[in-house]
């Protein structure tokens, strides 16, 4: 039987888990002239595959675009992405109507933050949505293996790697540098205590990724949402039977229900109980995890967004755009509550557009215009 220690190191020789993606991926290239032009020995030259964050974080670097550019390109990409959906908005009843995936990161952060006003709300959102996408893909992998090998040093440096491959506008945020500053500190603390995931650190984005996509009910997002139902109610039997704490569920019937690892449309799952497969205890309880979440998710979008204009209200509307049907029935965000997000949004950014960074009306038209 093959062991996996999972306190070794997974970095290449010569190559430390401080290194950044960039640091990495020059060193992997190397200095001076190849090992295999020695006039006495031909060693072959060792090949080493840049990972996804690696290439990113290079092609980062080499970017000399202006941000007009960027901003111009990006444009141009969303006006021929609208033309052939047949559409004039990013967003339909809160779905993306047109895929941003093929934006590299710097354009689509242009998008996400409205780099010169060039882009409506919708289409802020939905570049918001690629850009989770791109973090969420980069992690998905070493987050399987952390859950398998208790290996949280690598899956915080993956993330950090993540990082690295922003752009100086990005870069240049205060978001940018507190997601950062929590993921070293993340890292920091998966060293010091290999096996153990991190915990207590504020704005810690992989701690959020890992609560989010759970590791119960595997592929969760998009399966069938009854197969789902079906995989969380054998898992909860089997936590039932594991159970050893005096305060911890030994049945649906009374008890702590653990859901840490259940992803949020698994919650759903119980929460609706289409099948009816669920206690009333069990629902009570996942209705309380789900509020739980949705609570400490507006509170950081809040702490995250609120030094920016509009920005805590296009945060609410990109949480309603990232969420499953399910999960949006299961939290009570409905069309309504969407619809009114989007309509407060609009008189906010209209108002806001009144004034100057001074304080001072921006323009001549009265308020009666801009309601």
């Amino acid at each position: 039987m093959t062991t996996i220690n999972p306190y070794s190191s997974t970095y290449a020789p010569g190559l430390t888990a401080g290194q950044t993606a960039a640091q990495r991926a020059n060193q992997s290239t190397g200095y001076g002239a190849p090992r295999d032009q020695s006039p006495t020995i031909n060693t072959p030259a060792v090949n080493v595959t840049l990972s996804a964050a690696a290439q990113a974080a290079l092609k980062a670097q080499t970017d000399s675009r202006t941000i007009e550019t960027v901003v111009s390109d990006a444009r141009s990409q969303i006006a021929t992405l609208l033309k052939a959906a047949g559409t004039k908005d990013a967003l339909k009843d809160g779905d993306a109507a047109i895929d941003l995936s093929g934006m590299d990161r710097r354009t689509l952060y242009a998008v996400a933050s409205n780099k010169g006003g060039q882009f409506p709300m919708d289409q802020q959102v939905v570049a918001s949505l690629a850009l989770k996408d791109q973090h969420d893909t980069a992690l998905a992998s070493p987050a399987a293996q952390a859950r398998l090998t208790g290996d949280y040093a690598s899956l915080y440096q993956t993330a950090l790697d993540q990082m690295d491959a922003a752009g100086p506008e990005e870069k240049a945020s205060t978001a940018w540098t507190t997601e950062r500053a929590a993921l070293v500190e993340g890292r920091k603390q998966a060293i010091a205590r290999p096996g153990l995931a991190p915990a207590g650190v504020t704005g810690d984005s992989v701690a959020a990724y890992m609560k989010e996509t759970g590791s119960v009910v595997a592929g969760a997002k998009t399966r069938d949402f009854g197969k789902v139902a079906g995989d969380v109610r054998t898992a909860l039997d089997k936590q039932y039977e594991l159970a050893v704490s005096p305060d911890a569920a030994k049945d649906g019937t009374s008890g702590a229900i653990d859901f840490r690892r259940f992803d949020d449309r698994s919650l759903s799952a119980v929460a609706l109980n289409k099948d009816e497969q669920f206690s009333g205890h069990e629902i009570a309880q996942a209705k309380a995890e789900i509020r739980q979440r949705d609570s400490d998710a507006i509170k950081a979008s809040y702490q995250n967004a609120s030094s920016e204009d509009g920005g805590f209200g296009k945060a609410m509307i990109t949480r309603y755009a990232g969420m499953t049907t399910e999960e949006r029935d299961a939290s009570g965000w409905t069309p309504a509550v969407y619809s009114k997000m989007v309509e407060l949004q609009a008189a906010s950014d209209k108002l806001a557009s009144m004034f100057n960074a001074d304080g001072t009306t921006a323009g001549p038209p009265s308020m009666l215009d801009y309601l």
